[in-house]
């Protein structure tokens, strides 16, 4: 097998593992191919992808601004940095800094007050999940940090550090019962424990760990692979047909020409599975950018095709957030009972009867906004959102 047909497999499969949501995989594909191939922009951008979403933020950029150096008029490069720099995540991200520092010095509570936060307003960057987890687990919360690994697992499939997280939990603390759901909420009471954990060996690896990856989260972005090899490029690839996304920008259209829009969006037997896997990844990408309408469009396509598959649970639970938070409570509870009806106890069960106590309470059905967070108590009692400040107005207020 020559060289070309070598590099185009190895960009194909970085691409299949974006796509199944394996971010650390595609990374070390990546990082091989751009040894290489140092000044291939298709590479650089996509790897930039893989950093953000990993919460590798100083990586990211510098990965930008070598796209810019190597050409100065690249848009997409531009348009990311742009994003990046705009006051809204320039705002995230200091935070996210302070939630670090915060567990430098050993105030697991405020840091985890931070990090749930920051969670709420983006829940796509798998670092915020590892140092969540890490807070949980000083604090004794044992069950809490399992939770939030495993759900960081769901964004980044091969994560060594969460894998080995687990693990060590599981060697420290029996799990209980399989739970999916995840947790973004911190738990109510001021007795919360200490930073003693009962177990010494898993306590130390954890706090070795956070002050390693604290390392990496406040050291600069490193200087990209370079080699004297050389490797023909990978396609020139544009963002659309296989990079994770960036943040929003309103100015920036997120879809490629010929994509969905709102005249087209009606499913059918028609689709197959490859219409259903790039529907699903562009309404997905238009969701994590906050663009809701563009991604409510996508993701009804492929709720429509009612095919049962993992796609079409994640589609529907995602078509249900995008209305709540453009407001539309009516299409938001019509699809949070149409996921619960359709895919009960699967992993955004809990999620869907919280915010559709949420929608009931909003709207003014205080009876079934009641009824919907007693069951969720019951069928998942410690997910978390019980601590929530909505949570106690709403069952306050009944």
């Amino acid at each position: 097998m020559d060289n070309e047909a070598k590099s185009s497999i190895s960009w194909q499969s970085a691409l299949d593992y974006i796509q199944e949501q394996n971010l650390s995989g595609a990374l070390e594909i990546l990082l091989e191919m751009v040894g290489y191939d140092p000044d291939n922009i298709a590479l650089i951008n996509l790897l930039s992808d893989c950093y953000y979403y990993l919460g590798e933020f100083d990586r990211a950029k510098a990965c930008w601004d070598e796209i810019l150096r190597l050409n100065p008029a690249n848009q997409e490069a531009k348009s990311k940095l742009g994003r990046y720099r705009t006051p809204s995540f320039q705002s995230w991200l200091k935070r996210y800094k302070q939630a670090l520092y915060n567990i430098e010095q050993k105030n697991y509570e405020l840091a985890l007050r931070i990090l749930r936060d920051l969670m709420e307003e983006n829940d796509g960057f798998v670092s915020v999940y590892q140092f969540l987890g890490l807070c949980y687990m000083a604090q004794s919360e044992f069950e809490q940090a399992r939770l939030v690994w495993q759900k960081g697992l769901g964004r980044d499939r091969g994560n060594a550090t969460l894998v080995h997280y687990l693990q060590m939990l599981a060697e420290t603390q029996p799990a209980p019962e399989p739970v999916t759901a995840p947790v973004v909420q911190e738990k109510a009471g001021s007795n919360r424990k200490a930073s003693a954990l009962p177990g010494l060996p898993l306590a130390g690896a954890l706090l070795l760990a956070v002050c390693l990856l604290l390392v990496i989260k406040f050291t600069g972005g490193p200087e990209l692979p370079s080699s004297n090899k050389t490797l023909p490029a990978a396609p020139n690839q544009s963002s659309s047909t296989g990079s994770p996304p960036d943040l929003v920008s309103d100015e920036i259209p997120v879809f490629s020409e010929g994509l969905l829009s709102s005249e087209n969006s009606q499913g059918g037997a028609e689709y197959d599975s490859e219409q259903e896997s790039t529907y699903y990844r562009e309404g997905f990408q238009a969701y994590r950018e906050g663009n809701f309408k563009q991604a409510e469009n996508n993701l009804r396509v492929v709720v429509a095709m009612q095919s049962d598959s993992y796609l079409n649970r994640e589609a529907l639970y995602y078509l249900a957030r995008s209305c709540y938070l453009q407001k539309d409570y009516d299409a938001a509870e019509q699809y949070y009972l149409q996921y619960l009806e359709q895919f009960p106890g699967t992993n955004y069960h809990d999620d869907s009867l919280f915010y559709l106590g949420v929608v009931y309470h909003i709207t003014g059905q205080s009876e079934k906004a009641v009824a919907a967070l007693k069951e969720m108590q019951k069928v998942s009692p410690n997910c978390g959102y019980e601590s929530s400040d909505m949570f106690k107005r709403i069952m306050n207020d009944s």
